[in-house]
Order: C-alpha cells, then structure tokens, then sequence
C-alpha cells in the first residue's frame, strides 16, 4: 500500500520535472521568479514599500481626524 501510494508519487514529480516532463524546465522559472520577486520587492524598491504603508497609515490617521472633528461639532 505505501509501496504504491510512493510510487505514483514520484510519477507525478517525474512527470513534471523530469527529462520526459509535460512542462519544460523553463516554464517553472516565471511562477518561482514571481513569488520571490514579490517576497524581495520590499527590499529591492523601497520607495514603494514606503508609499504603501505611508498611505495606509495616512489613511488611518485621516479617519481618525474626521471622528474627531465629528466630536467637536456635537460639543
């Protein structure tokens, strides 16, 4: 049972990376360059990093002001 549950799964593996594979060795470069491209887009442009969490926090802060300057009007 676990004989044959080993070896259909090193088919699968086979079948997708292997010499004989359904997908080319270099159709796996572009999923695997994106996920780590995103992982490391922090580090390579900051500038972006910064703008996106300087506007979500602006964000935050601009709520804040408009539930403050609410209060001040029921006052």
């Amino acid at each position: 049972m676990m004989d044959t549950a080993v070896e259909v799964s090193y088919g699968v593996v086979d079948m997708l990376t292997g010499p004989d594979s359904l997908v080319p060795w270099w159709a796996w470069l572009a999923p695997l360059a994106m996920v780590f491209l995103k992982l490391l887009s922090p580090v390579l442009v900051p500038e972006v990093a910064e703008s996106r969490w300087g506007s979500e926090k602006s964000g935050k802060k601009g709520k804040k002001g408009k539930k403050a300057a609410k209060v001040k009007k029921k006052k």
